[in-house]
Parts: C-alpha cells; sequence; structure tokens
C-alpha cells in the first residue's frame, strides 16, 4: 500500500511505500475511504517546534481524520462487521490510569494520538483497536464522515454548557468554528456571531447560519457586539482561534455570569487581567480537549444529520495530491481538505 509519512525532521512529507497491517484478535482493518487535514498535520508539515516534540520515531505515517471500510477483523470483535462504514476515534486510551477508570477516556494520562503516537491513516489501509472503529448511518454522506472527528471537538465546545436562547460569539472560522457556528444554531442558540479575520471565512460562516460577522481587521469587535446585544454583551464566547488579540477582543464583549468555552491552542504565553475579565464578572470557564468518548460521537451522529458541512469541504483531491492540500492551507486557499482515497 501508499502511505503519507514524516520520514525525516524536516519539511513537507513523502509518498512511501508500505505493508497492509496485521491485526491482533480485538482489533479491525480498515480500507481507508477518505481522510482529511487537521491543523496538527499542517503543524507536522511545516515542521514547528511542537511537532519537533511530538513526531519522535521515523517514518511516522500521518493522517487521525479518517473514514472507510472494516474489510477484516479480530476473532474477539462481536460488535462489528465486515462491511461496516466507519469513522474513527482518534485518541488510544489505556484503560488502566485513573482518568480511565473513571470514564474520564478522553484524558487518558497515556493517550496515544493517531497520526503521531501511532502510524495514522493517510494510507490505504489501517488497524486500529475495534473500540475505536464507530459505526455510522447509512444516510451521512459518505465524505462528509472523517470530518466528525473534529466536529466532535466542536460539539462538545458548543454544548459544555447552555446554548439554548443564548447570544454567542465565535471566535476563528477555520472548520471547527464553522461546525461551531451550525450546531449552535441547531442546538437553538439566538444571536449567532462570527468573528475572524479572513473575508471567504465569515462569508462561508454565513452559509453556516451565522447571524452576524464581524472582522476584527475594519470593524470594533466591542461596539459592534453592543450594537447587535443592546449593550448587553454575549452569553457564550467560544474561542477557537487560537489568538491572543482575538482572545483580548471577545473577553470585552462577554457580559457578567456568562461563559468561556476554550478549544484554540495558543503559541506562547500571553499576560491578561483574569481578574477584572474572568474573577469579578463571574465567568464559567471551560477548557475543551478531544471528545468525550463516546457521548459525544452520539450527539455528533445526530446533529451531523441535520447540518450542511459542504460549504466547509474547498478541496476534495487524490491522496497522492496531498502537497497541493497542504500548500492551499498554509496559502490560504483552503478551508477543510478532504482526501478520497482509492
Amino acid at each position: 500500500m501508499i502511505a503519507i509519512a514524516k520520514t525525516k525532521p524536516s519539511y513537507g512529507f513523502d509518498i512511501i511505500k508500505a505493508e497492509i497491517p496485521k491485526i491482533n484478535e480485538y482489533e479491525v482493518l480498515i480500507e481507508v475511504k477518505y481522510a482529511s487535514i487537521c491543523g496538527s498535520d499542517v503543524h507536522a508539515y511545516v515542521w514547528d517546534d511542537w511537532a519537533k516534540e511530538t513526531i519522535t520515531e521515523f517514518p511516522r505515517v500521518l493522517g487521525h481524520e479518517i473514514a472507510g471500510v472494516i474489510v477484516e477483523k479480530g476473532k474477539h470483535v462481536n460488535s462489528l462487521n465486515i462491511g461496516d462504514f466507519v469513522a474513527i476515534e482518534s485518541h488510544f486510551w489505556c484503560n488502566v490510569c485513573y482518568n480511565c477508570k473513571n470514564g474520564d477516556f478522553h484524558v487518558c494520562k497515556n493517550t496515544k494520538i493517531l497520526g503521531f503516537g501511532v502510524d495514522g491513516g493517510f494510507a490505504n489501509y489501517l488497524k486500529i483497536p475495534y473500540t475505536n472503529a464507530i459505526k455510522v448511518p447509512d444516510n451521512i454522506p459518505r465524505h462528509w464522515i472523517s470530518l466528525m472527528e473534529p466536529m466532535g471537538n466542536a460539539v462538545d465546545t458548543v454544548l459544555s454548557d447552555e446554548i439554548a436562547g443564548k447570544n454567542v460569539l465565535i471566535v476563528g472560522c477555520g472548520p471547527i468554528g464553522l461546525m461551531a457556528v451550525g450546531i449552535s444554531k441547531i442546538c437553538g442558540a439566538d444571536k449567532v456571531i462570527a468573528m475572524d479575520i479572513n473575508e471567504h471565512r465569515l462569508k462561508i460562516s454565513k452559509e453556516m447560519g451565522a447571524d452576524y460577522i464581524i472582522n476584527p481587521k475594519t470593524e470594533n469587535v466591542y461596539e459592534k457586539v453592543m450594537e447587535i446585544t443592546d449593550n448587553v454583551g454575549v452569553d457564550v464566547v467560544l474561542e477557537f482561534s487560537g489568538s491572543e488579540v482575538g482572545f483580548k477582543e471577545a473577553m470585552k464583549t462577554i457580559k457578567e455570569a456568562g461563559r468561556l468555552s476554550l478549544l484554540g491552542l495558543y503559541s506562547k504565553p500571553f499576560e491578561f487581567d483574569f481578574n477584572k475579565y474572568f474573577i469579578m464578572k463571574g465567568l464559567k470557564i471551560y477548557g475543551i480537549i478531544g471528545r468525550k468518548i463516546y457521548s459525544t460521537w452520539y450527539k455528533t451522529i445526530s446533529l451531523i444529520q441535520k447540518m450542511n458541512l459542504d460549504p466547509i469541504i474547498s478541496h476534495v483531491l487524490k491522496l497522492e495530491e496531498f502537497e497541493k492540500g497542504f500548500e492551499d492551507i498554509l496559502n490560504g486557499r483552503a478551508i477543510k481538505v478532504v482526501f478520497k482515497v482509492s
């Protein structure tokens, strides 16, 4: 089979030939049909500091947003069948640490992530523990299914507390932020405001259901939000940008006793007035990591059937065209890139 791998500690990936993985009695073999690029894959592609700390073995096959068909299963796999179309939970948990024993598999102390700690799914075939294969209904478009992995992050961010009837500011309209726009509307949010410096992404946010858009380059964020909310401020800020400037602008707009949910990761620490904006406002603050296993998957399966993800998908490419996908993301020409794997 062919696979896309980081073969050396430098910029870019390579196409390699690899053996089809051999499964054990508790695993399934997936024939990969679709795979999509995550921001963390881009970090690995450009070989930044995060990637240097994360990828320590070469070659490493990348890819953790995966969808495919089960073509082989171990003898102890009874809940899945050959021919099932599945999404993939990308976090491998240990089942023995304190967090796992308390049901918090998403924060397992010994987590390995597909494509980083173990070989991933930018390949023709992938083996995984059968517990990581999520069978999906037939009515979900197959080219959307790899997006269910990052969509779970959006689901947990939006639904970390009440959303129905709330005014919401979504900071950062990358793929997950755009998904959060749609999820917020489906789950009953009142006014959904999308904020980004990219006009094309703001346009897509309108297609996903945003009621208002703000470009901080051309508008005063605080003044615009106050105008939209009758000088009250937003009930909820959902932060996906990982931008220090975006975060600080958003925090000015949140009302007292509001809610902040953070998924975006910041490139470096920064100073912030916690007294004024967190403590004295009495905010509820949530840090979001991964997806809850398995409750988020059930929510995602339900919500994806009420959404249209096609506006988010800017590219559908062959796996062999991976360089175009990554370079277009880096050059701002792509939103979500999906590989159709032959």
